[in-house]
């Protein structure tokens, strides 16, 4: 469910050229909400991230966000970014909305331009407006609205309940190519939006969805590919009965929204175009979290790594490889690496152990990798997929 005073919708709008596709989302607070973003740190930023970018830095509180797919409106110039402001000021006329109080978002080919009429979208967004509740199905509507090359619906909700009342959480992404999100505050394609009717001032909910996202979303790699449109947005409108929380039940809160957002990205990951399987790094024992980090996040992107999970294959050389290459100091001869449940280096030098049972280790759709460097006390986790045959069949023909 719904936190309380959240409604959402997904319509048919015709802005993607897939017929009866929906393609134009909706997630409104009854009354202005406290907000937070981060976004992509690609130059090349799309539209919607600098109109966003802009209103957050300038503005007070916020009705809601209103996202389209099958249309990026990145690297469209001027142009773009009146589509983007014309966008939200339609959904701020007929929602009944105050100016500016409206983000939005999209996803989609890169380079075109919205296939908006000036005569017919507000009709569409009217019946976007007749559209929206709080229903599992409009939850349903609204992330299939933002979907491209998603094959399942991602959301998630959690309940944190207090002495004066409940908090509830509610988020969702979408996201399964051109994962490799950079996010940073006001100083993805992943779409997430993230809404909870907590009573928290807007630069406290900044602060925890940075934390939060440098902790998940920036630990997701589908193929290394930053984009050009990656935007987590997080609503606050205060409507639980809990009022301002304090010290210690801000703590759960986080708690509860950090693992919301964990497991979000996560989800991510595990949908990654073409992915038979979701695969989870760890490195321990670094010197330091940033030291970890960064082989992590090699190994994540590495195409070899990911080819050889396809096959199921225990190739521990792609592994050191890409830990070698990741730009940090570390000693060959204390390094451990573990596949699936064989454990295949040691100490520098390779282990015997059954190609057989390697196989069939990595035949499950969950794997785990362990790099033990032995020289610190530091870890660091990433989470990514294998890249198949389909990945290669699903962007050769995107544009198509």
């Amino acid at each position: 469910m719904l936190p309380k005073g959240f409604k959402v919708g997904g319509i048919c709008s015709g802005l993607s050229k897939k017929e009866e596709k929906k393609d134009l989302a909706i997630f409104i607070s009854d009354v202005p909400s406290s907000a937070a973003g981060v976004f992509t740190q690609n130059v090349a930023k799309a539209a919607p991230v600098l109109v966003d970018i802009k209103r957050l830095k300038t503005g007070d509180k916020f009705s809601g966000v209103i996202a389209n797919s099958g249309c990026a409106n990145a690297c469209t110039g001027v142009k773009g970014l009146e589509d983007a402001e014309y966008i939200c000021s339609v959904g701020e006329n007929i929602f009944e909305l105050n100016s500016g109080s409206l983000l939005c978002a999209s996803t989609g080919v890169i380079g075109q331009y919205l296939n908006i009429s000036k005569d017919a979208f507000p009709e569409k967004v009217k019946l976007l407006r007749d559209n929206v509740g709080a229903s599992l199905k409009n939850e349903e509507e609204a992330v299939l609205a933002v979907m491209t090359t998603d094959t399942f619906i991602k959301k998630l909700e959690k309940e944190v309940v207090f002495k004066k009342g409940k908090i509830k959480i509610w988020g969702c992404v979408k996201g399964a190519g051109m994962i490799h999100p950079s996010l940073r505050g006001l100083h993805a394609t992943m779409l997430s939006f993230i809404l909870t009717d907590a009573a928290i001032e807007s630069s406290t909910l900044q602060e925890i969805l940075e934390n939060s996202a440098d902790k998940s979303f920036n630990c997701v790699s589908i193929d290394g590919d930053t984009s050009t449109n990656d935007t987590v947005i997080a609503l606050a409108n205060g409507q639980s009965a809990t009022g301002k929380l304090s010290k210690e039940d801000l703590t759960i809160f986080i708690k509860a929204f950090e693992e919301l957002t964990l497991e979000l990205a996560k989800s991510v990951a595990k949908d990654g175009e073409g992915a038979t399987k979701f695969i989870e790094i760890e490195i321990k024992n670094a010197e330091t979290k940033k030291d970890a980090r960064l082989i992590a996040a090699t190994i994540a992107t590495s195409p070899l790594f990911k080819t050889a999970m396809f096959g199921s294959d225990a190739n521990w050389g792609r592994i050191i490889a890409a830990a070698g290459r990741a730009g940090v100091s570390f000693e060959l001869n204390k390094v451990n690496i573990y596949i699936g449940s064989i454990h295949t280096f040691k100490n520098g030098f390779a282990l015997n152990f059954s190609e057989e049972d390697a196989k069939k280790s990595l035949s499950e759709k969950e794997i785990k990798v362990i790099v033990d460097l032995s020289i610190g006390n530091e870890s660091s986790k990433y989470y990514t997929c294998d890249f198949s045959y389909g990945y290669i069949r699903i962007n050769g023909d995107y544009r198509s």
